[in-house]
């Protein structure tokens, strides 16, 4: 039916992967455990979300052809970005980052860019 969203593949690369466990480890160290898992637990569930949530998502000034949401447990306050990318009926997710990072000068230097 037109103006359905299509449920794409969602895949995560193995820099954003490193960096959830990174997340893991820092809010374990923080917070503890408990609070590290749910809070890991929350960002996956926000990426998978990008199956059919990709389109809200806004372009990477530098990078056009890259995405980015910001994803947040709170309005206010620090969380965490996602860069992806559409690539035909599939969202690859680059990284994960912090949103007091210079989030676009690393990934301009994972690009190699």
């Amino acid at each position: 039916m037109a103006g359905e969203t299509r449920e794409l593949k969602v895949s995560l690369s193995p820099a954003t992967l490193r960096s959830l466990d990174e997340i893991w480890e820092w809010n374990a160290g923080r917070y503890g455990t408990d609070h590290a898992h749910r809070y890991v637990g929350f960002l996956f569930s926000k990426l998978r979300e990008l199956s059919t949530d990709y389109f809200l998502g806004k372009a990477v000034p530098t990078v056009p052809r890259l995405s980015y949401v910001i994803i947040r447990r709170r309005r206010k306050g620090h969380g965490h970005l996602a860069v992806y990318e559409l690539i035909g009926e599939s969202i690859h997710v680059l990284n994960v980052y912090h949103t007091a990072q210079d989030w676009q000068a690393k990934l301009a230097e994972e690009l190699g860019e």
